[in-house]
């Protein structure tokens, strides 16, 4: 139960939202599908003037652009895993969003748009939002501005998100034809947050990994590989994606210090390898 009073407020338009957010600033927080807003309240990690909830504003949808794919701010991932459109142009977010454990009370209600603007580096999300170049549409009362995902997050829940601006989209590329992509994910039990993730797209000879939750920030390595790259060819490129240093290595109640330096070089050669088969 929130312990703390609160002001609620549903707006009806865009223009409305970012007016709020102009003038609470810090003091509101913007509700996603409050799978990480609520907890925190309930909790008194997070103490908001303002909750403002963006229902009411159509960011929900997922469309087609010329070359990119447009994914609304609250789209869930039940949402992600309906649509043709991302089954067809973008496999990748389609595998991690099918990994999302929790049941229907998180894939049906949680966003992705949400999970970004938290900036969790244990999350699902900023691997693969990086790994797919993505851009992130923010909205103020000055208008929109984007932002490249490997620009967005800026450490562990902190993002480049200003208190006055609201996430309205998500705006991916569509892969190529030929794109071959891999995604995975370390975790101890079923309902545990990942302890590290591996986000490789594969687009003619060119390789784009994306390593997450191994530092604050994810770790984007690109290099060539030949499309039928040997076993000695793809685990040394594993190992190039894999370098953390010990002094931005994660350590935390999931695991401790050196543990994801060691284990990074095998998270990434899994996903190398999905990238074999996965068209």
């Amino acid at each position: 139960m929130i312990q703390h009073r609160f002001e609620y407020r549903a707006p009806r338009t865009i223009n409305e939202a970012v007016g709020i957010l102009k003038d609470a600033g810090s003091d509101c927080a913007v509700l996603g599908g409050g799978t990480w807003l609520i907890p925190n309240m309930t909790f008194a990690a997070h103490r908001p003037k303002v909750v403002l909830d963006p229902k009411h504003l159509g960011l929900a949808s997922i469309s087609e652009l010329e070359d990119e794919v447009l994914v609304g701010a609250r789209a869930t991932y039940a949402d992600i895993l309906r649509s043709q459109l991302v089954s067809t142009h973008l496999p990748l977010l389609a595998s991690m969003a099918s990994g999302i454990t929790g049941g229907i009370s998180i894939t049906g209600q949680g966003t992705i748009g949400g999970s970004a603007c938290y900036g969790n580096p244990s999350s699902d999300v900023p691997a693969c939002l990086i790994a797919l170049r993505a851009r992130l549409r923010l909205r103020s009362t000055k208008g929109d501005r984007d932002v490249e995902a490997t620009d967005f997050f800026r450490g562990s829940f902190a993002t480049t998100r200003r208190p006055d601006e609201m996430l309205t989209a998500i705006i991916l590329p569509k892969a190529i034809h030929s794109a071959r992509w891999g995604y995975y994910k370390l975790k101890f039990s079923t309902g545990s947050w990942p302890i590290m993730t591996a986000a490789a797209i594969v687009e003619g000879d060119r390789a784009r990994v994306a390593l997450g939750a191994a530092t604050a920030i994810p770790i984007l390595s690109e290099a060539t590989l030949p499309t039928n790259a040997s076993a000695d060819e793809l685990g040394d490129f594993a190992r190039f994606c894999a370098i953390v240093s010990p002094h931005e290595e994660l350590a935390d109640e999931l695991a401790g210090p050196g543990y994801r330096r060691r284990v990074a070089h095998s998270i990434v050669l899994r996903a190398l390898e999905q990238c074999r088969g996965a068209r």
